[in-house]
């Protein structure tokens, strides 16, 4: 049994529960400055790039980083992002963002991503070492277009 979330497109309010828009805001133009950091980490902990090819559709499982934040970039293909608040895993409050500009995920939100177009791929950028937990869906979540 499979169920479809509808999608909902990222803007700063939308994606507030779940951590940050990675965009030039009206708010940093307003400064005049040309650079802005807008997410850091207090502790050196080295960090890493990786490439992650979305092609599924469909999925019974999310993660989340209970200490790290994570950002997913899109770049090639369509893809969504399915996100929860964190704390205890909550099936009903799972949201579907379309995947078309960088977040920020904060740590412990819970994530993960499925397939619009054949395949998709998307950038990642996270600490060097990462701590993971896992929660199952009764049903699982599909992507669809309709």
């Amino acid at each position: 049994m499979t169920r479809t979330l509808a999608i909902e497109i990222i803007t700063t309010e939308s994606f507030a529960s779940f951590g940050t828009v990675v965009d030039w805001t009206p708010e940093l133009e307003e400064s005049g400055r040309g650079f802005h950091i807008l997410v850091r980490s207090e502790e050196p902990t080295g960090w890493r790039l990786a490439m992650l090819k979305v092609a599924a559709r469909q999925t019974d499982r999310l993660e989340n980083h209970p200490s790290t934040e994570e950002l997913f970039a899109p770049v090639q293909g369509q893809s969504i992002l399915l996100v929860a608040e964190r704390g205890p895993f909550d099936p009903a409050g799972v949201h579907a963002f379309l995947l078309n500009r960088p977040v920020s995920v904060a740590p412990g939100v819970w994530h993960g991503c499925l397939a619009l177009s054949d395949y998709a791929t998307v950038l990642i950028a996270e600490n060097l070492e990462v701590t993971s937990e896992y929660a199952r869906m009764d049903e699982a979540v599909h992507s669809s277009l309709s």
